[in-house]
């Protein structure tokens, strides 16, 4: 076949019209006539035809072995044959008409383009609730973690002012007693300096006797004033706590992280096609203790 004719796209059989129809059986090109009457020939009425004004019969892959066009496809060793490697090389093998395998395998890449589509839209929509789910787990943790704490402070608190309570009724009780001895003796040192003046009165007194009747009226007095004993001193002393880190950590829960990991499962055959489906698993590690756990 002259490649000229190829070149000029015009019709092979009539050499006037345009070549738009191509024979895949006959390697020619025909015009819309000439395809019709040679879709009505007996022989050739099952042919097939590539039709555009874009079609180009020089890219058409052919064996060079036999220079043969390609018609066959061997479905064991996925590959084009032509008719004479068919009958040498893949006799025993199945083989099938090159359009029909050309459709089958289409159908079977589009099946394997939409699995693949939705698995990645389901892995996708996966990502994006486990985003969202993950999210709403933080920022209830982050909840928890703060009402923990504000409830812990609210004890602290509370233990705050009840040592300070315990320790103003306490001190009410002894300045109560300490101010009462201290006004005793207050009034036995105010009944003391009122006989000091009498005493000092008497350094006048000229007569013996009523000096000593005098001075025995201010002794009277002053062993009258009763004799008041110092209680003991009260006293008060805080020993502070210290709280070493890892006693504070055993008053909050215990925060773990969870990883999300994936468990096959046996796919069903779905038309020669390998499926692989997932599981969701969570492993869960205690960031003090580093200990692991999984669970579904």
């Amino acid at each position: 076949m002259e490649m000229a004719q190829a070149a000029s796209k015009t019709c092979e059989i009539c050499v006037s019209g345009p070549g738009h129809n191509y024979c895949e059986q006959c390697d020619q090109l025909f015009c819309d006539g000439c395809k019709i009457s040679h879709l009505r020939a007996k022989i050739s009425k099952n042919h097939t035809f590539l039709s555009g004004p874009n079609i180009n019969p020089e890219v058409k892959l052919y064996c060079k072995e036999h220079d043969e066009n390609f018609i066959y496809y061997c479905m064991e060793c996925s590959t084009s044959v032509c008719k004479i490697c068919a009958i040498k090389k893949h006799k025993s093998h199945d083989v099938a008409e090159i359009r029909k395998s050309t459709e089958g395998i289409k159908n079977e890449v589009k099946m394997v383009i939409d699995m693949k589509m939705r698995n990645l839209l389901s892995k996708i929509t996966d990502v994006d609730q486990g985003t969202h789910t993950y999210q709403a787990d933080v920022e209830k943790v982050i909840k928890d973690i703060r009402d923990e704490g504000r409830h812990l402070k609210e004890l602290i608190d509370k233990k705050v002012e009840g040592l300070i309570n315990t320790l103003k009724e306490k001190d009410a009780r002894n300045v109560q007693t300490l101010q009462s001895v201290g006004n005793e003796l207050k009034t036995a040192l105010g009944k003391a300096k009122e006989q000091q003046k009498f005493y000092q009165d008497t350094q006048g007194i000229k007569d013996t006797t009523k000096l000593l009747q005098k001075l025995k009226q201010i002794k009277s007095q002053i062993d009258q004033i009763e004799e008041i004993q110092i209680p003991i001193m009260p006293s008060v002393k805080y020993a502070k706590k210290t709280v070493a880190e890892g006693e504070m950590d055993k008053l909050f829960g215990e925060l773990t992280f969870g990883e999300t990991v994936k468990k096959e499962e046996n796919p069903k055959p779905e038309e020669n096609v390998r499926v692989t489906r997932t599981a969701k698993l969570y492993r869960y590690r205690c960031d003090r203790c580093r200990t692991e756990r999984t669970s579904e």
